[in-house]
């Protein structure tokens, strides 16, 4: 049996990095020789957000939220004593920040460590410290999963190796419902933080949403950003308009009513959210950031990718498909289409056939 440890900051949290390393867990638990369990720096909520199998077990090092830094390093010791007393295999960072707790806590030990990067290369560099980790302390994890191929090739220039680095895709499970009849709505699924670029969202929208008076936008999710968002809706008059649900705990229901999906992100890894689009037949509108978006929308097919923040362009193509049904109707048709790469028997073989090479 291999002993598995998912390392996060917080496993109760709602975000997208914490969603897919629970779907991964789960499905790894799904296997009798694997046998898997959580650590987190801390769980500031009673139970994590989405749901453990039952076989999984989650442990947390302590209950006070602490920022990367020299509060990090009393830590070390309490991962390392964590890894002995639970006998892990592999730990696997859902965060590269943590490689720098849990590749010196494993140094000695059989623990071997995956760097699981869950944005892009270009974005870990452009943030000092990030950068510093991942010179100091990723280069020296036992593996480095990235989201997409591209990203994988930049790290093994960054790293100057090329064994040990590879794209495994976020996993996608096929609908859970049938679609529904489909309403005039335009959907965004993301937290409302900066980097999901709300304030571009919102100048696209006072670009389409008064030449479009009887569709609506829906946008699912929470966050600093809420009180922007409200303030736009109010001084624009897009209160009935724009439909701020929250967070809600599984997004199937919009998006079997949806025609449309719009990602306005600023950097992304491999975004769910356009992926489970896809899975409803729903067409994609997304800016043509480094990573991500490329390697789900087929430009002109399924969706359009957009030069990065261009609102006047992205306003464009969004105004041609909510004028045009037929053309949605064919990218709807499109948009349901070729996901077998993403399904998680495929995704989960991956996984498995990089825990076996480590635990060799």
């Amino acid at each position: 049996m291999i002993k598995v440890c998912f390392f996060s900051g917080d496993i109760t949290r709602s975000g997208g990095t914490e969603r897919v390393a629970v779907m991964i867990a789960n499905a790894l638990a799904a296997d009798s020789s694997v046998k898997v369990c959580f650590l987190s720096l801390v769980e500031q909520k009673e139970a994590p957000f989405f749901e453990l199998a039952p076989v999984i077990e989650h442990y947390a090092l302590g209950n006070k939220w602490l920022s990367p830094g020299p509060a990090y390093l009393p830590l070390i010791p309490k991962v390392r004593r964590f890894l002995k007393e639970h006998e892990i295999q592999v730990i696997i960072d859902i965060d590269i920040v943590l490689d720098v707790l849990s590749v010196p806590a494993a140094k000695g030990l059989k623990t071997r460590v995956i760097s699981w990067e869950h944005s892009n290369c270009e974005y870990e560099l452009s943030i000092f410290y990030r950068r510093m980790i991942i010179k100091h302390f990723t280069s020296r994890s036992d593996w480095i999963v990235t989201l997409t191929p591209g990203d994988a090739e930049s790290f093994r220039k960054l790293m100057k190796r090329q064994d040990r680095i590879d794209a495994v895709y976020n996993p996608v499970n096929e609908p859970s419902i049938e679609p529904r009849e489909r309403e005039k709505r335009v959907i965004t699924v993301a937290r409302l933080v900066p980097g999901k670029g709300f304030d571009l969202l919102a100048e696209v929208a006072k670009k389409v949403l008064p030449a479009h008076p009887e569709w609506k936008w829906y946008i699912c999710g929470d966050g600093p950003e809420r009180e922007f968002m409200e303030n736009f809706c109010r001084e624009n008059h897009f209160e009935d308009r724009i439909i701020l649900t929250g967070l809600v705990p599984a997004v199937d229901e919009y998006l079997a009513k949806s025609r449309l999906f719009v990602l306005t992100s600023r950097a992304e890894g491999l975004p769910m959210c356009l992926l489970e689009a896809r899975t409803y037949g729903v067409p994609c509108v997304s800016f043509d950031i480094p990573t991500g978006p490329a390697d789900i929308i087929q430009d002109g097919k399924n969706g359009y990718l957009i030069p990065p923040f261009d609102c006047d362009a992205m306003a464009e193509k969004m105004n041609q498909l909510l004028s045009d049904e037929k053309l949605l109707d064919e990218m709807s048709r499109e948009a349901g289409q070729g996901l077998e790469m993403f399904y998680m028997p495929r995704i989960i073989g991956q996984w498995k056939e990089i825990l076996e090479k480590l635990s060799r």
